[in-house]
């Protein structure tokens, strides 16, 4: 490598010479320039460029006071799809366009910034949009931020140009970011309002406050009117759109108390008209009547021109007993239906089989050998002769005998011994051996009686074979007897070691023992008093848990009885003789028989409530367990809410909601009244819908849960069809003749009393196979317990209930004996089986078509009697003239006609009845303001679903920006009501069972699309 010093090096030298001129020269023209220009022209440049800096942050907040007024007035929540639209992102479109309007609105007031002195001028500016490349870069040198809870808004406009001019020529520029901060609440009020709209959309457990309250509201008036209707109140709807409408308006007060710290005073007053309407529904529905419009429409409209905290609902409780399983199963052990009856039971309970059973062991085994003589000898002969001989040993018992039933045992020693002799020859020569071979074995021999098998435990018998115990009887004596004699013919304890050995001992012979003669009745009464405590046995289950399917009740109650079934069969520890036995057996056999049936009826109870399940599903209702869950969050939700209704405010500021309409009804409003909707327009803010899904008396839904079991055989049960007899009876005694109604109801008649015609023979063959009376007795009997209801409908309810079962017993074995309980159950049994038949059943259209026929009838009725009512009268007056015009033309309540899907539904017998409403409600304001007040600016944010556009490339021709979307919402309610059984049931049973508001088919906002001026 070779190196070089740097004083050697002489690469790149300039020489200092030339050095020296350059400086000369730039110094000289350096100098002349200053000579040239004034110090003072340069400091009016400064000052202008200051002045015009200064003016800059006053136009900019200018700018933003103005822009958020502009967009408070006239938000844009959804872009449309244009140049200036599209500069605006989805998730954050208002805060985007307030952007928007800050940099077009500081754009525009910029140019009016100017400053000047001597000739200098400086002005201000941000650069034109003219596409929507420069139209993002114009909105990207703005920036805003919330403080203070929305109450101030602090934006910052980035690189505006300040620019200096004289005689034409930019002297100087810089850019500006201005940032500034502006008292005003548009951001605040913005988020309310989308916090406002959350809370109306959200289902309770994100938050909404709509849901949860409609939610707990309906569930909480569903379940009061659907028990009141259940108790026999004259209730014909259950769950209504207008039900739905008032929990829709609470909840959207309580979501503005949430959000706003108060409410809209004019919302307020027409929550109260719009209550005190429905509360003239309620009036005329207690009345005995059903809903009346006309005398509700007297009332001022909610729209001229508090609501109190829902109720949360209680939780019922619903007790479920034994009831007819155990009536069932007390019949069946009195008559040997489906098992043995209490005679065959004392019968075999008088029965053994006398059985010898061995032990046999062998303990000693000694061969002797003998062998051949010889090859030579030849085998000519053998002989054996066998020896026994039996020795006495203490008594041992075989193995797994119970000693209480051995009638003679023993323990002997066998042994036998067996001696060969063989004869050989040999010539004329003769040779004879012998052979002893002995065997010993010991034989444990026991006779034993072993009694028939019964139903309940295996206890000890005590007496057994001699007389005594309970009713003194003779026990198993014979069985003794027999055993004796078994011994005896086979040669004593000796003879039957021998015979074991040789297993000769397969015997077994069947005795059967003279039973006491009032061993049946004994057994019976001490059954009866088990029946009666079995039949109150009951478990209490709340109501909401069978309506959501998550408890059976039938097995909730075999459960309970299974734990207790020792103590209920009471089994001592040594039966007091053979009949003891015999009443423990029949116990256990009848509890037996109840859980059978407890079983069978909760497999049934699972199968409706999964078709009912499927039902609701198929009908567009969620789970029903998800139901009833859902009402418990929104109460939860609700409850959380109600601790704390005003919103919190760290500031003087108040925000005030002012709604357009103040009241979301059902009913459509004219246009002229609304903002942004044609004068001749009809505006809808609320639609709903309300299903019932089983409907009176049966329909589609109902058939569907039922065909599984009974089949699609489009027929009602004997007690729906006589109940809807007696409305039409009730009806037309009422309200005078009515030939379509009389005709209908004389088909129902003919058809009902042909359908007891099965439950007639069954009470007939019950009194010929279970009394002594002759045919004439019988038939008399017969009919002087049906006597008391004269007219087929009654009387077919009184074989429904059990009515007509005691009165045919009474008439037969008289009041207040136990024959006539005994024979009440077997009646009330008979009927219960018969009603299972088809026979028994009435067609579904003669039924339905009479309910229908009813329902119109009584509607007209009461149509015209609440115009009467309400002509001329004051609207404090109306109430009283209405009772008085009902009570003159209707003089009582209508009678009522069941609802709803039977759980378990058998024939007579069931645990409860539900049903299920699907509610969906829909709603839209035409507008909705916030007025901020207080230590603010006073600022007014409206949405109203009208179209924003702005000028914003300065062309003269404004282009769409987008919209602010109306406040709207929907929710949706399933409700799951469960009542206990017989009666009315539950549900609507005013012909409605899908109810639809008038804005239903298009949803709520103009019924003509085109009537709402949003384009």
């Amino acid at each position: 490598m070779v190196t070089m010093r740097l004083a050697d090096d002489t690469r790149g030298r300039v020489p200092f010479a030339l050095l020296g001129v350059l400086l000369l020269v730039s110094s000289a023209t350096f100098s002349g320039a200053l000579s040239g220009q004034s110090l003072v022209t340069d400091q009016r440049v400064d000052v202008s460029m200051d002045r015009a800096t200064a003016q800059v942050d006053a136009t900019v907040r200018s700018a933003v006071s103005a822009a958020a007024r502009d967009a408070a007035a006239n938000p844009v929540t959804t872009p449309a799809n244009t140049t200036v639209g599209r500069v605006l992102s989805e998730n954050d479109t208002f805060r985007d366009y307030l952007k928007l309007r800050i940099a077009l609105e500081a754009k525009s007031r910029l140019e009016s910034v100017s400053a000047g002195r001597n000739g200098v001028r400086a002005t201000a500016s941000l650069p034109n949009a003219t596409n929507e490349s420069t139209l993002r870069t114009l909105l990207s040198r703005v920036s805003i931020e919330s403080r203070e809870n929305g109450t101030l808004l602090v934006a910052t406009v980035e690189n505006v140009s300040v620019e200096a001019v004289r005689e034409g020529d930019v002297v100087a520029s810089e850019p500006v970011t201005s940032t500034v901060s502006v008292q005003t609440p548009v951001l605040a009020l913005h988020e309310k309002t989308e916090t406002f709209e959350r809370r109306l959309d959200a289902n309770a457990l994100n938050g909404g406050t709509l849901d949860a309250t409609v939610t707990t509201a309906l569930w909480t008036s569903a379940w009061a009117r659907g028990w009141g209707q259940y108790s026999g109140l004259p209730i014909d709807n259950v769950v209504s759109n207008e039900h739905a409408a008032l929990a829709t308006n609470a909840g959207v007060l309580l979501a503005e108390q949430q959000t706003f710290g108060t409410t809209d005073r004019d919302a307020r007053g027409a929550m109260g008209r719009a209550a005190a309407r429905a509360g003239a529904r309620a009036i005329l529905s207690e009345s005995g009547v059903p809903v009346a419009p006309e005398m509700a429409n007297a009332l001022p409209s909610p729209n001229r021109a508090d609501s109190p905290d829902p109720t949360i609902p209680e939780d019922r409780r619903i007790n479920v007993s034994a009831g007819s399983a155990a009536d069932a199963a007390f019949v069946s052990l009195l008559d040997g239906t489906n098992g043995p009856s209490i005679a065959d039971l004392s019968t075999d309970a008088y029965r053994a089989d006398v059985v010898v059973v061995a032990d046999v062991t062998e303990v000693a085994d000694t061969t002797g050998t003998t062998q051949s003589p010889g090859d030579e000898w030849e085998h000519v002969e053998t002989r054996t002769e066998t020896d026994s001989s039996v020795t006495t040993r203490s008594t041992t018992l075989p193995g797994g005998v119970d000693d209480s039933l051995v009638v003679d045992a023993g323990s002997r020693l066998v042994s036998e011994t067996t001696t060969t002799t063989r004869t050989w020859r040999d010539g004329n020569v003769t040779l004879t051996t012998r052979q002893r071979s002995n065997t010993t074995h010991r034989v444990d021999i026991a006779v034993v009686a072993e009694p028939h098998a019964l139903p309940g435990p295996s206890k000890q018998i005590d007496p057994v074979f001699e007389s005594g115990g309970v009713l003194e009887s003779e026990n198993l004596r014979e069985a003794k007897a027999e055993g004796d004699d078994i011994v005896a013919t086979r040669g004593g304890m000796d003879g039957l070691a021998r015979d074991a050995v040789e297993s000769d001992i397969d015997i077994q012979r069947t005795v059967s023992a003279d039973k006491p003669t009032d061993i049946e009745p004994w057994i019976r009464a001490d059954l009866y008093a088990l029946h009666q405590r079995v039949k109150n046995r009951s478990v209490s289950v709340p109501a909401r848990k069978i309506a959501a399917g998550e408890v059976n009740p039938a097995g909730e109650l075999a459960a309970s009885i299974r734990a207790d079934r020792a103590e209920l069969v009471a089994a001592p520890d040594t039966y007091d003789g053979v009949a003891d036995r015999a009443r423990v057996a029949a116990r256990a056999a009848y509890l037996d028989r109840v859980l059978s049936a407890l079983d069978r009826r909760a497999n049934t109870t699972e199968r409706v409530t999964n078709a009912t399940e499927s039902t609701a599903q198929d009908a567009g209702v969620e789970s029903l367990s998800a139901a009833v869950q859902g009402a418990r969050d929104a109460r939860t939700s609700l409850e959380s809410a109600s601790e704390n209704r005003t919103a919190e405010s760290e500031t003087e500021v108040r925000y005030v909601p002012d709604a357009d309409p103040m009241y979301l009804s059902l009913s459509g409003l004219n246009g002229s009244t609304m903002p942004e909707v044609s004068s001749d327009g009809t505006y809808h803010p609320l639609a709903a819908r309300n299903t019932n899904l089983f409907t009176l008396p049966y329909g589609d839904a109902t058939d569907t849960v039922l065909s599984p079991i009974f089949g699609s055989n489009r027929r009602v049960p004997l007690r729906v069809a006589a109940r809807a007899l007696l409305a039409a009876d009730s009806t037309l005694a009422q309200t005078g003749p009515n030939e379509t109604l009389q005709t209908r109801r004389d088909d129902l008649e003919i058809a009902v009393t042909r359908s007891m015609a099965p439950t007639r023979d069954a009470a007939r063959e019950t009194l010929k196979s279970h009394t002594d009376l002759t045919l004439t007795e019988r038939r008399n009997a017969l009919t002087g317990g049906l006597s008391r209801w004269p007219d087929p409908a009654h009387r077919a309810l009184a074989i429904s209930n059990g009515s007509a079962a005691r009165a045919i017993a009474v008439e037969v074995a008289g009041a207040g004996t136990t024959e006539a309980d005994i024979l009440e159950l077997r009646l009330d049994n008979a009927f219960r089986d018969a009603r299972q038949t088809p026979a028994a059943t009435v067609p579904q259209r003669l039924t339905n078509r009479t309910v229908q026929t009813t329902r119109t009838t009584r509607q007209d009725v009461l149509a015209d009697a609440v115009t009467d009512a309400a002509m001329n009268a004051t609207e404090d007056a109306v109430h009283g003239k209405l009772n008085e015009t009902l009570e003159k033309r209707l003089g009582k309540s209508f009678k009522r006609v069941p609802a709803g899907m039977p759980v378990a539904p058998v024939p007579g017998y069931w645990y409860a009845t539900v049903n299920v409403w699907d509610v969906e409600v829909k709603g839209e304001f035409a507008q909705f303001r916030v007025h901020a007040r207080g230590e603010t600016e006073s600022l007014t944010y409206a949405r109203d679903g009208s179209a924003v556009e702005l000028d914003w490339d300065d062309d003269g021709e404004a282009e769409r920006v987008g919209r602010g979307e109306r406040i709207d919402f929907e929710t949706r309610v399933p409700i799951v009501v469960a009542v206990p059984p017989s009666g009315v049931g539950v549900g609507d049973i005013d012909g409605d069972a899908d109810e639809r508001s008038e804005g239903w088919a298009n949803g709520p906002g103009c019924e003509i699309p085109s009537d709402c001026r949003v384009a």
